[in-house]
């Protein structure tokens, strides 16, 4: 996990809307973060240059095959919700869109601010949409508290909508959209509900609450006490007997354990490579080194040479990651997009074996 810091801070110090589902569970956890580094990691930057590909109208400027696939899937995707907000092809009627991207939105006084991905105003009713390109469960919009955020944040800032629709994008899984429509009644609740969470956030010394959800991407799991001592209380449970009852309690704990010593042991390295004694008892203890052949070719002309081994029978014990030959495809045909996936399939045709990993622990919906 790599940690990346920006010197400004556009949310002013305040909650923002991707951060409200996050307070509401853990009103403690505002205040906890404040300070820390931003963490990102290879999927969460993937996300952000299909954003800012996504924003310019772009996708041609995206390297990575996958990248350029999800990003022509969610705009096709967020065409498809535009086109079903005007009940017509706009561009076939003629109609000219108020289409705004990537704008910061404040409202119930300064005290929040949330950033949409893509917003259409027509008279009183408003589209509002955001991409997520993560591998996750798929969100509901309906009680998604980012988006009814959103949506309030809209209201306030344009005075005649009284109408929204609030929509979220995930092409990487299934429904690929979820959408909720707010009247001016679901507005007004969804304002008071909003007021509340944010007056717990604000409250001085707000209760930390860890938990699964909360604790995914909280910068401050790694040093809460409330998160330590929540994952130190699995040292009291009997491993020999475990009541039956009590496993979805337990099993929403090991959640936020896995997350939590995950967080604390990349503290930990972080630290001690700075300073090898910052921490008494323990020392960063050098990573094992690995092998690996990085001339096949010539392995195999001396196996030939000295041994008879045939092309065929090294063949046999070479493993083909398929991303790898998906590149050399690329390189040697010359083929992108769908004619690139097309080809690999039919070359990969009878001679994939498949196997079935082993059943996992899921949260019921």
């Amino acid at each position: 996990m790599k940690e990346e810091t920006t010197l400004i801070d556009p949310r002013a110090g305040n909650v923002s809307a991707s951060g409200v589902p996050k307070v509401a569970l853990c009103p403690g956890s505002h205040d906890a973060e404040k300070g820390k580094p931003r963490q990102t990691n290879p999927l969460a930057e993937a996300g952000t240059r299909i954003h800012a590909a996504l924003e310019v109208g772009n996708i041609d400027a995206l390297d990575d095959d996958e990248e350029i696939k999800l990003a022509v899937k969610a705009a096709e995707l967020r065409d498809e919700l535009i086109n079903d907000f005007y009940h017509m092809a706009p561009t076939l009627a003629g109609v000219e869109i108020n289409h705004q991207r990537e704008k910061r939105l404040r409202g119930l006084g300064g005290t929040v601010s949330g950033q949409f991905d893509g917003l259409v105003v027509d008279g009183k009713r408003a589209l509002i949409y955001d991409f997520k390109f993560g591998y996750l469960d798929p969100i509901d919009a309906t009680h998604n508290l980012q988006m009814r955020c959103l949506a309030v944040l809209v209201a306030e800032n344009y005075e005649s909508v009284n109408e929204i629709t609030a929509a979220i994008i995930q092409p990487r899984i299934r429904p690929e959209l979820s959408v909720v429509r707010y009247h001016a009644a679901d507005l007004t609740a969804a304002r008071a509900e909003l007021e509340k969470i944010l007056n717990g956030a604000y409250t001085p010394g707000a209760p930390r609450r860890p938990g699964p959800k909360q604790c995914l991407y909280c910068k401050a799991k790694a040093d809460c006490p409330e998160a330590a001592a929540l994952t130190e209380s699995l040292t009291e449970v009997d491993a020999a007997v475990i009541p039956l009852e009590r496993l979805p309690e337990l099993l929403d704990t090991c959640a936020t354990a896995e997350k939590i010593i995950k967080a604390i042991r990349s503290k930990a390295k972080e630290v001690m490579a700075a300073d090898p004694d910052a921490v008494p008892g323990f020392m960063l203890r050098a990573g094992a080194k690995v092998s690996e052949i990085a001339n096949p070719q010539k392995l195999f002309n001396r196996m030939n040479e000295r041994h008879s081994i045939l092309p065929h029978e090294f063949v046999q014990i070479c493993d083909v990651p398929k991303g790898k030959l998906k590149d050399l495809l690329k390189t040697a045909s010359g083929l992108k997009g769908k004619a690139l996936e097309t080809e690999l399939e039919s070359l990969l045709h009878g001679v994939v074996k498949k196997s079935q990993k082993a059943a996992s622990i899921a949260k019921a919906k």
